[in-house]
């Protein structure tokens, strides 16, 4: 009876007991949240101690709603503004314009006394004095980020040129993370010793390479590298700018090589064929028809006996020299320009029997338009017409009279100011008229009266003698002086009115 009594109440005692457990539980949670509700506590118009320390506000207006919002003290108003310079003298630019006030006015001590001592009041040195206090050598207000950092750059002994102005400041200056910029080898292995060691064309260690790239590199382009070739092989145009291997093509062997153009163009000789330079038996010695500007065109310079001079200038070899035979080629004309001769019909050459040497009146120049007329005769200005323009009959070029009247007998005939025949004028044209203009003559009064009040006449002013033109008059303009100038010649012996006696004393028309 005892046990079954016993064993019955076991239950009962576990239950009461989980119960207790429980109870104490829920008491220490709602005393732990109880104690921290009561630590972080703010009552409505206090202050938060994580925006930072209070600001004193001693000298500050009683009117809190002028910065406030109503229902706290950590609220700024939308509305609210500040005159920074007008209130304090101190202008706020760039970051310091975004800055929260509490950044500088705390509790450390008067703004003034940090300001003092410049950006180090507020702005630790990340560059442990090293660079100098004045920040503003390197930095400004608008960013942290350091300006005119390749200029600083340029006073040290290492000034930032091409790929350097790029580059990080920390590729060089492991430290510039953290503002150290010390210590930094203006050496070019200290950056580029495994540029050094992984080159293979060519191989840098293997071929001992001093380490100092600025022998060979610039710095505004790693490659290609300005090695200079030896002045015995200069590397210039064509040459220039290539991989050493295309010349050395054996790896990593660069002595020895021969400085024989043959060396690298015996296939490109060999497969010449304008002209077959193999079947020519020309010179392996590129050199002296090529240059390195230029492979394709040649610039050998033709016999001076026969030089290459205009039309006869950049012609294909073969157009002269057929089946690649460069020796005993005639320099005649008729060797080359038979045919033309033979098929030239105005004027015919064959029927004139003019001769086949072209040079006699044609240039490399020009080959229409010949240029041989006789020296007696030249063809000048309106003179240079066609050959059949003078010489009328076909295939007659010798026997023509060079008189003027030859050819402008009826120019002559019709001329009427002044009338050529009626005044007896010579019928050599050349006297007043030359090759550049037939009209307006140039011809030179005969006589000096022609100058003065004598100058401007038309002809038939003085020679109005219709039945005899070249006679001139003077007492047929002076007829109303002839009393006056009687008495003007009293006591002058031989005096006449007659034209004769007036050209006699007076030449020149003065008086």
């Amino acid at each position: 009876m005892a046990v079954l009594m016993q064993t019955s109440q076991q239950p009962v005692v576990s239950v009461r007991r989980a119960r207790s457990g429980v109870r104490w539980f829920v008491v220490c949670v709602a005393a732990f949240v109880v104690a921290v509700a009561c630590a972080t506590f703010v009552p409505q118009q206090g202050w938060n101690p994580g925006h930072g320390p209070v600001v004193p506000h001693d000298s500050f207006p009683a009117d809190c709603s002028l910065c406030h919002e109503g229902s706290d003290w950590h609220t700024i108003k939308k509305t609210f503004t500040y005159d920074h310079a007008a209130k304090t003298g101190v202008p706020l630019v760039g970051a310091h314009a975004d800055a929260g006030c509490l950044l500088c006015h705390n509790d450390r001590g008067p703004v003034a006394n940090f300001a003092a001592q410049g950006c180090s009041g507020c702005h630790a040195d990340p560059h442990q004095q090293r660079l100098g206090r004045n920040c503003k050598d390197c930095h400004d207000e608008r960013t942290w980020q350091p300006r005119e950092a390749i200029a600083m750059h340029d006073r040290t002994r290492f000034p930032l040129v091409g790929a350097h102005a790029a580059a990080a400041c920390f590729r060089c200056h492991p430290g510039a993370q953290v503002g150290n910029f010390a210590g930094a080898s203006a050496k070019c292995a200290h950056c580029h010793q495994a540029d050094f060691a992984r080159t293979t064309d060519p191989n840098h260690v293997v071929l001992n390479f001093a380490q100092d790239c600025e022998n060979c590199h610039l710095p505004v382009g790693w490659v290609p590298s300005r090695f200079d070739h030896p002045a015995s092989f200069p590397l210039s145009f064509g040459h220039a700018g290539r991989a050493c291997r295309e010349c050395h093509t054996t790896p990593n062997s660069f002595t020895g090589l021969s400085t024989a153009c043959s060396t690298c163009h015996s296939d490109d000789f060999a497969a010449t064929s304008q002209p077959s330079h193999a079947a020519a038996g020309f010179s392996t010695d590129c050199a002296m028809c090529h240059d390195t500007r230029t492979f394709r065109t040649a610039n050998w310079q033709h016999p001076g006996s026969f030089a290459l001079t205009f039309g006869h200038a950049g012609r294909s070899c073969s157009e002269c020299h057929p089946n690649n035979s460069y020796s005993g080629t005639s320099t005649t004309c008729s060797s080359c320009h038979l045919d033309n001769w033979q098929a030239t019909q105005n004027p015919n050459h064959q029927t004139a029997g003019f001769g086949t040497d072209c040079a006699q009146c044609h240039s490399t120049a020009n080959w229409h338009g010949a240029t041989g007329h006789p020296a007696s005769f030249p063809l000048t200005n309106a003179h240079a017409r066609a050959c059949t323009s003078c010489h009328t009959t076909p295939g007659v070029y010798t026997g023509l009279s060079t008189a003027c009247a030859s050819c402008h007998l009826a120019d002559y005939n019709g001329a009427t100011d002044p009338p050529h025949v009626s005044f007896q004028m010579s019928q050599q044209c050349q006297n007043c008229h030359n090759t550049s203009t037939w009209g307006a003559g140039n011809w030179n009064h005969h006589f000096p009266i022609n100058s003065g009040r004598h100058s401007g006449f038309a002809c038939f002013d003085c020679h109005n003698n219709p039945a005899n033109r070249p006679a001139f008059s003077c007492i047929d303009c002076h007829e109303h002086n002839q009393q006056n100038a009687g008495s003007h010649h009293n006591g002058v012996s031989g005096y006449q009115w007659t034209t004769a006696a007036c050209y006699q004393c007076h030449p020149t028309g003065h008086e």
